[in-house]
């Protein structure tokens, strides 16, 4: 069973690779990070270059996470998100952290997470909605 999830994360990773090179849009490499929000929690960045629109009312978006140190002489952490929102519900799932793709994600709400809100503000604004 694991051998059969290992393929079918495998295939879909490539697919959304190959949807990155494939289909029109920026580069990979031609990314246009801005600083949306740093809080308590952390840093929030948006790839303005990966903005994408998947259907009617969703977009898809690249960005990036920097988490503060929870302790002291502890180095903060840097994670990279691959997200698709609806804008009309304002809702998100990440379709991919770090590279690796997240199969079964479920749409959710913000949860007041101020990070997150902004993501989804910013995001929808640049693609129109």
């Amino acid at each position: 069973m694991k051998l059969i999830t290992n393929l079918i994360s495998i295939l879909i990773f490539s697919i959304i690779i190959f949807t990155y090179r494939v289909l029109p849009s920026k580069a990979i490499s031609d990314v246009d990070w801005i600083l949306l929000k740093e809080n308590q929690d952390g840093k929030e960045w948006l790839d303005l270059g990966s903005l994408k629109r998947i259907k009617n009312d969703e977009i898809s978006v690249l960005t990036k996470f920097f988490e503060n140190p929870k302790k002291e002489n502890e180095k903060g952490k840097t994670s990279l998100y691959v997200m698709s929102i609806n804008c009309k519900s304002k809702q998100y799932k990440d379709t991919s952290i770090n590279g690796f793709p997240t199969l079964n994600s479920k749409w959710q709400d913000s949860d007041n997470d101020e990070l997150i809100e902004v993501v989804i503000e910013k995001a929808c604004k640049e693609g129109g909605f």
